[in-house]
């Protein structure tokens, strides 16, 4: 989750801002990774794809340690790696929290919900809701899935990047954005879910490439590097991460605390994440997947939070070189741009592109599986598998078209706050609906009219939160979520299914295994 951030005002020792152009060997080793993309989705490709299952599972011929590994990379962005550098530059450690929290919600996943969802041999999370409740509930939950994806978060995550290298680089938004829209649309329409996962692979790989480079250049620019940044943070309480208060608008333990559930509900919902558990050749390889993702998503966060410090120590020492006018979520690819030399730019500009584009193939592909799964499936149930590929591809063609082409708009207009505006209209909108996952699967009460007047109640609860108390924005998600289940049992209660009691719940819940 990604918090607003105010603008630097360090020091009135500040250098006049301009843009440092790439240079020709950047330029090279940016079209080496573009390239080596399309060469992984190409060589996917030739892999057998001759049914639905082949197209968005792998045919189950994923590995777990890589399944783990595009988990980690379907989670993570180039937003997250700008912005929490961005927060710990200008702040303290005190949203951290928010990482442990994210992880127990992951294991509590592994550990509750993958097995009942393995043993349905699903594709899609939202045939589980066909199976428990009705076909219309479905039909919402993968609407809505569909709307987020197209309509907000593929764009949102090309645009935000390229707006921050076009900032410290000058490198064009417009071109940056078909880059990563064109060539992650290519590879993961030809490849489908084999190509996603190995260029995940290696974009992470890449990633923490670049990060390393980057991190061994701040030690080397502060006097006695690690030991001296870790002294002279610790002077200034940049790695202040623990608050026992009981204030709902600040970052606390009991705040994570919420938000730990709430990521377990929410993980059961997330497409993207759950496909690859669904890929994986059994029940022990699913949780495996999930809980190794979760031994690299852990200190992966301590590597971004510990970037915006040590960049924090870097120009305290040499505030010469900071810029004027600099937007914080811009501070590590300025240093980046501004610090590193010829090459080792490209390295790590492609390190910020391989982020984006690990979470765009991901949604691209989860997106194609929805509408092939969940819309068809539900209205031409007999369709053929070479239809049903045929569709898979024509639909991450289109998706990646839309995706592109919006994020390209959204630049022209300059949408202020765009972020921050995404994540608020998304818990709005679609963050109550997990709960109708919770109650289906931890009940044997709720019903579908039930669960859909909850998913509705949370937008109401959710909105008046948002718009008239100061809540904390990591509780948003929890406000969302429980309320949905709150007023989704209530409901159940008053209108039970017609069913209840005679249709069996085998398999559906944790009480009918």
């Amino acid at each position: 989750m990604v918090v607003s951030i105010g603008i630097n005002s360090m020091t009135p020792l500040l250098a006049a801002f301009t843009p440092r152009t790439l240079a020709w060997l950047d330029y090279v080793l940016l079209a080496v990774y573009f390239s080596l993309n399309l060469f992984i989705g190409w060589l996917c490709a030739k892999r057998k794809q001759g049914s639905a299952g082949d197209y968005f599972l792998g045919g189950g011929r994923v590995a777990w340690w890589a399944g783990a590994i595009s988990v980690f990379a379907t989670t993570t962005s180039s937003i997250s790696i700008m912005a929490l550098p961005a927060m710990t530059y200008m702040n303290d450690w005190l949203s951290f929290g928010s990482s442990p929290s994210q992880a127990l919600g992951m294991i509590l996943t592994a550990i509750v919900f993958v097995g009942i969802l393995r043993r349905l041999n699903i594709t899609t999370v939202f045939t589980y809701l066909e199976n428990r409740f009705s076909p219309g509930v479905r039909l919402l939950g993968a609407g809505l899935a569909v709307l987020l994806k197209i309509g907000g978060r593929m764009s949102v995550v090309m645009l935000l990047p390229s707006l921050a290298l076009s900032t410290v680089t000058g490198l064009n938004v417009y071109l940056s954005i078909c880059l990563m829209g064109v060539v992650t649309t290519l590879y993961a329409m030809e490849g489908g879910f084999e190509a996603v996962v190995w260029t995940d692979v290696m974009q992470v790989v890449v990633t923490f490439g670049g990060i390393a480079v980057a991190l061994w250049y701040i030690f080397h620019g502060v006097p006695d590097g690690l030991s001296g940044i870790l002294r002279a943070g610790a002077a200034d309480d940049k790695f202040r991460m623990i608050s026992w208060s009981f204030n709902a608008t600040d970052p606390t333990v009991w705040v994570f605390g919420g938000m730990m559930l709430a990521s377990a509900i929410t993980n059961i919902s997330d497409q993207p994440v759950m496909q690859r558990v669904f890929a994986a050749k059994d029940a022990v390889a699913a949780k495996k997947t999930l809980l190794t993702s979760t031994a690299i998503a852990f200190p992966a966060s301590v590597v971004f939070f510990f970037i915006g410090s040590a960049l924090y120590v870097f120009y305290k020492i040499h505030p010469e070189r900071l810029a004027a006018g600099l937007p914080n979520d811009a501070i590590f690819p300025y240093f980046v741009a501004n610090e590193l030399p010829v090459g080792v730019v490209g390295l790590i500009v492609a390190a910020l592109f391989a982020a984006a584009m690990g979470a765009l193939s991901s949604a691209l592909n989860a997106t194609a599986a929805i509408i092939v799964t969940d819309v068809q499936g539900v209205f031409r149930p007999n369709a053929t598998e070479a239809r049903r590929v045929k569709l898979a591809r024509r639909t991450t063609l289109v998706a990646g078209i839309i995706a592109t082409g919006m994020a390209a708009y959204i630049a022209r207009m300059g949408v202020p706050s765009l972020w921050e505006q995404y994540i608020k209209l998304a818990a709005l909108i679609g963050g109550g609906f997990p709960g109708v996952f919770a109650l289906g699967l931890l009940t044997r009460k709720a019903s579908a009219i039930g669960v859909v007047i909850g998913a509705v109640g949370s937008i109401v609860v959710t909105w008046w939160v948002q718009t008239y108390t100061h809540t904390s924005v990591f509780l948003h998600g929890f406000v969302a979520v429980f309320s949905c289940m709150a007023i989704g049992y209530a409901a159940s209660l008053l209108l039970p299914a017609r069913d209840a009691g005679k249709k069996s719940l085998r398999g559906l819940t944790v009480w009918d295994l």
